[in-house]
């Protein structure tokens, strides 16, 4: 870890800790701001091992922050949803060649983001139909692989 990396991480910390207790919010800031930090050490020093939770944890704290906002729909699921995303963005835009592998935060990303996004358009009866129809689309992608691969033998 980079030399000046600890004093910004303590600091961070401190001055959200300060700001939770001076404005009076709710601890749930507290996952967003572990997000963060983690985000800060992934920045000083790319490590793919510190963006993962840094991604993760981000977009589920602000999702939860924007629930207690009274943001309606599924903030955090959504969040959640995006930070995953995030996790390929920034890996895509840090890392420069593709690493194999690397695009698995795509899964859990897409189908959080979907059915969030399900839930506020469609209502719950929407997000639950996506939510049990989902598998039909590994059924495809499965066939269409062993197909594919039948045809080129």
């Amino acid at each position: 870890m980079s030399g000046w990396l600890p004093g910004v991480i303590l600091i961070v910390v401190g001055v959200t800790l300060f700001a939770v207790q001076l404005l009076h919010l709710d601890g749930d800031v507290i996952v967003l701001v572990i997000g963060l930090v983690f985000a800060i050490a992934f920045a000083g020093t790319r490590r793919y091992g510190l963006l993962i939770p840094a991604g993760i944890l981000t977009g589920l704290g602000l999702g939860i922050v924007l629930e207690d906002s009274g943001v309606q729909g599924e903030p955090v699921v959504l969040g959640l949803g995006m930070g995953f995303l995030a996790i390929y963005g920034a890996d895509l835009l840090t890392s420069g060649a593709r690493a194999p592998g690397r695009w698995w935060p795509l899964i859990p990303g897409a189908i959080l983001t979907v059915i969030a996004g399900a839930e506020s358009t469609f209502g719950a009866e929407g997000a639950r139909l996506i939510e049990q129809g989902w598998p039909i689309l590994l059924i495809a992608a499965g066939a269409w692989l062993l197909l594919r691969g039948r045809a080129a033998t």
